[in-house]
């Protein structure tokens, strides 16, 4: 039973925040999104973080997802996108919202959260099938084997599979709401190490690719913070629920806006290590903090206004540059005869060089390109 200490420091600003209409951004965000993109946010729980995951979706993840349209790249991005913006923050805020009604905390909260993970583990089966070719991002994806069997990617469809099929199994039987903190703080803790073993186990060349590798990571760091949610709730160790709050919004703006969106790619290529990527660092830690301190009312403290300057780095000055080019090269691949699926890694090698191009470096007898952040506040990125 979640006793006085775990209530004490959260009920306050989640009052807060429920009397500040936080459910308007998830409506919004599931009307707004392009109609030709893979995945529009759902906003299946309406809290706090609504601005965080529209924001996220529809000016970073979507718009990515339209420039690698028809490929295996644009599902895999959907699925990501559902699983660590949708799923691992909206189970954020059930717990934030289930912590306004105190009567309510145990028996409705873990019954959220319990379908949370379920959808979790559904989505992430969904990115084992993209990143094995699928062209769609399936719903209430249910994996019969591994579907990364011959690939380069064999070993994380190895672990993750049996967890993926375990949760499945234990949360989808029609009564997830048995589930309390301490099963699903279990469950959600085999994803994780699965996850992270799997990916141990991947060549390099994997986890370094532009978009695909950074994507990865992200899922990576997701699960182990919503891992420290999950184990904080099962202790009722309110300090370190607060904490792992704070890092899962943290880390989760960060790796997308500069891993995802491959920022730190271009500034390793320009030798410009950080020039773009600390500055986001710096603004998500200062958008984050009040998550640091929940007995704080949040209500106006997590709005666009305070996370535009998390966003416009990426949003108006490195992904105008970067979608043509990324669009443009994946036009140029083609399935080899008798497939109609074209493998990730095949997909990766034009998106790699359209990134060189970006910065105008050529290779030896050809041309140096025109950088295209040149005449903007990143033309020292150009070589």
């Amino acid at each position: 039973m979640i006793r006085q200490a775990l209530l004490s420091g959260l009920v306050v600003s989640v009052v807060s925040l429920s009397a500040c209409g936080g459910g308007a951004g998830s409506t919004e965000a599931a009307t707004d999104a392009p109609a030709s993109s893979v995945s529009p946010i759902t906003g299946k729980v309406a809290g706090p973080l609504d601005t965080v995951q529209s924001s996220l979706s529809q000016s970073v993840l979507l718009p990515l997802e339209d420039a690698a349209a028809g490929t295996a790249l644009a599902s895999t991005l959907a699925c990501a996108n559902k699983a660590v913006t949708d799923n691992s923050l909206d189970a954020i805020d059930s717990i934030l919202n289930g912590l306004a009604n105190r009567p309510d905390l145990v028996s409705v909260t873990p019954a959220q959260l319990a379908g949370q993970v379920l959808q979790l583990s559904q989505n992430l089966s969904a990115m084992l099938q993209s990143l094995a070719g699928d062209l769609t991002c399936v719903p209430n994806a249910v994996l019969t084997g591994n579907p990364l069997v011959g690939t380069p990617l064999e070993p994380l469809g190895a672990t993750l599979t049996p967890v993926l099929q375990q949760i499945q199994l234990q949360l989808g039987g029609g009564s997830p709401g048995q589930n309390g903190y301490a099963s699903l703080s279990v469950l959600v803790s085999q994803l994780r190490v699965a996850y992270a073993s799997g990916l141990a186990q991947l060549p390099t060349s994997a986890t370094t690719a532009p978009i695909v590798g950074g994507l990865l990571t992200t899922v990576d760091v997701s699960l182990g913070d919503l891992s420290s949610v999950f184990n904080a709730l099962a202790a009722n160790d309110s300090a370190a629920l607060t904490a792992a709050v704070q890092a899962t919004v943290n880390n989760l703006l960060v790796n997308l806006l500069t891993q995802v969106v491959p920022v730190e790619v271009i500034e390793d290529q320009a030798g410009q290590p950080g020039l773009i990527s600390d500055a986001v660092a710096q603004a998500a830690a200062q958008f984050t903090a009040p998550l640091g301190l929940l007995t704080t009312p949040l209500g106006n403290l997590l709005g666009s206004s305070q996370l535009q300057p998390v966003l416009n780095p990426v949003i108006n000055q490195v992904l105008p540059a970067v979608l043509t080019p990324i669009s443009a090269a994946l036009a140029t691949v083609v399935p080899t005869p008798g497939s109609t699926a074209i493998p990730l890694e095949t997909l990766l090698a034009p998106v790699t060089t359209a990134l060189t191009a970006l910065l105008g470096l050529g290779n030896v007898g050809n041309p140096a390109p025109v950088c295209l952040f040149a005449g903007t506040p990143l033309a020292i990125l150009c070589r």
